[in-house]
């Protein structure tokens, strides 16, 4: 019995974090990306300036659709402390890293499927249409994640990559002219803006501070009595 309540406390639950985290957010970012790919094709087809350019779809999308998700992957302030714990007999990292991977499967999906659609499009080559949203994801993602389970709460994760989002994707290139160092850090600078070489550090760059995001998101999750709010309930009512 000793065995296995251990192997289950370490084995990953893919398919139960999927019902958790829900097929709403997967399904609104495959709709945005399918109209925006439908709009580029029929009414923006051979029109310039197009609002959406089929290249930038994806990476439109779907940076802001998980960052979204990825806030209330772990929200303390939308689960019961007990609740969550009773139901997932495992270490709060662990249950992060099953969500996050779920979340990965899902709207990674949704990006391939998307990438694949643009490039028979006649969109660039694969790795410029890769990278165009596979670091701002990543970015963006694990910013919510760690805003949410810093500060317990979901909404301001979600509110941070809202505004991250919409400044950098409508006033990044402006952004720049203002201040050109932070090159390195614009989620939507362009591959023809600047040099390969360049645009290659930008897209580490952002990749590097998400994995950093994450790894500080991983250690919040040990202190599992304040993240969960149990210490703070508990000193209230000895008081």
């Amino acid at each position: 019995m000793t065995s296995c309540r251990r192997r289950a406390r370490w084995q990953l639950a893919v398919t139960s974090a999927v019902r958790r985290i829900g097929w709403l957010p997967v399904v609104g970012s495959g709709a945005a990306v399918g109209l925006l790919l439908v709009l580029d094709a029929t009414v923006w087809r051979g029109v310039g300036g197009a609002l959406v350019p089929k290249e930038r779809v994806v990476d439109a999308v779907l940076p802001l659709a998980v960052g979204l998700q990825a806030a209330f992957l772990l929200s303390p302030e939308d689960e019961k402390p007990l609740e969550l714990l009773l139901s997932c007999p495992r270490p709060l990292s662990w249950t992060l890293a099953e969500r996050l991977l779920a979340m990965v499967l899902l709207q990674g999906g949704v990006a391939v499927v998307g990438t694949v659609a643009s490039l028979a499009m006649g969109a660039e080559g694969i790795t410029l249409a890769v990278g165009r949203w596979l670091s701002p994801s990543l970015l963006l993602g694990s910013i919510a994640v760690y805003l949410a389970l810093s500060t317990r709460q979901g909404a301001l994760g979600a509110l941070s990559v809202v505004v991250l989002w919409g400044g950098m994707l409508l006033g990044g290139d402006a952004l720049l002219e203002r201040w050109p160092w932070l090159w390195p850090l614009h989620l939507y600078l362009q591959p023809d803006s600047v040099s390969l070489a360049a645009y290659c550090i930008n897209r580490a760059t952002l990749a590097l501070a998400g994995v950093v995001f994450i790894s500080l998101s991983v250690s919040l999750t040990r202190d599992e009595e304040r993240l969960l709010g149990i210490r703070g309930a508990g000193r209230g009512g000895a008081g």
